[in-house]
């Protein structure tokens, strides 16, 4: 049999096979649910450097015998919140060699969606870190959030946190929670587990931060729809919207904060949309493009003592 010659690895034309790239690929981030759950103001051009947010505060009615002067006059007061944005800036530089010699011809095209999507994870990132700034906090480190500990939640934001001065926190609700953490409690209004009747872990009685799980009877169409579609399919859970957001921050005992809030309890202002510009005019850099992606934005809170709740709950990852 006459020797035939054969390319690949380990044959005699071992190094004359071209390596094809047959389709190029980005890594995937989470969009974030931060802007949509939230405020969002314009800081229009020639308004200066911040936003600047007024709210008066209360006066108080008094009795008063009939016929008889009135003599306490209550004075205004006004109390300003103050959002500065600064700017966020992405950047890559692509060599002209690069770009001709790389087998990828919408490298540059790419690169730019990819710039795009830094930007829009810091953003969101940004975003979720003001969730920490909320007061008071409900759960702990190591505490698995429940359906009880949603109801307290917004009790909480029904009053504004203040039973002596109720501020109730205007509507809509949202709870943005790390997925983890929806896991959790969608898993609990299944519930998947069958706890025992009569005991403390299905009742109220207590408080509602203590019904840990659902009764036997379970939530009949919502517990089916969880099973089938997971936890995107919590909806409102007390009153509150629930969206899941990844970029939080899970710290190294395998926790982190959510939040459940008003909508007008965290403020997103954009001073300047990302804008993308592309620079190819240094001759000396021989073809080379720099991409530039920029914006400014700042995020803050809104009577963060009043319109809105931490949620500390565990995040850790399934093992079993």
């Amino acid at each position: 049999m006459p020797n035939i010659t054969l390319a690949g690895t380990a044959q005699a034309l071992d190094t004359s096979l071209p390596t094809i790239y047959s389709e190029f690929k980005l890594l995937r981030d989470d969009t974030g649910v931060m802007r949509a759950a939230s405020a969002t103001m314009k800081l229009e051009a020639h308004e200066g450097a911040t936003k600047n947010v007024n709210n008066y505060g209360r006066v108080i009615a008094n009795s008063v015998a009939d016929g008889v002067d009135i003599t306490n006059a209550q004075a205004l007061a006004d109390t300003t919140t103050s959002y500065t944005p600064g700017e966020v800036a992405v950047q890559v530089i692509l060599a002209g060699s690069t770009m001709r010699r790389v087998q990828d011809t919408a490298l540059l095209e790419r690169t730019g969606r990819m710039l795009n999507n830094a930007y829009d994870l810091k953003e969101d990132s940004d975003g979720t870190a003001q969730l920490t700034s909320f007061t008071p906090i409900l759960g702990a480190a190591g505490t698995m959030i429940s359906p009880g500990h949603m109801f307290a939640a917004t009790g909480r934001l029904a009053i504004g946190n203040d039973r002596a001065n109720p501020e109730p926190a205007p509507m809509p609700w949202n709870a943005v929670l790390h997925p983890l953490q929806a896991m959790v409690l969608a898993g609990r209004i299944v519930p998947f587990t069958d706890v025992p009747t009569g005991t403390n872990v299905y009742g109220v009685n207590t408080g509602a931060h203590l019904g840990v799980t659902l009764g036997v009877s379970g939530t009949g169409t919502m517990g089916d729809e969880i099973v089938r579609q997971g936890a995107k399919a919590l909806g409102t859970v007390a009153g509150a919207t629930i969206w899941m957001d990844a970029n939080m921050v899970v710290d190294a005992s395998d926790d982190t904060s959510g939040a459940v809030f008003s909508k007008e309890g965290v403020i997103y202002v954009s001073e300047l949309e990302p804008r993308l510009d592309a620079d190819d005019s240094d001759k000396s850099m021989r073809g080379a493009v720099e991409l530039n992606l920029w914006g400014s934005y700042v995020w803050g809170l809104y009577r963060s003592a009043n319109y809105g709740v931490e949620m500390l709950f565990d995040a850790s990852l399934p093992t079993s």
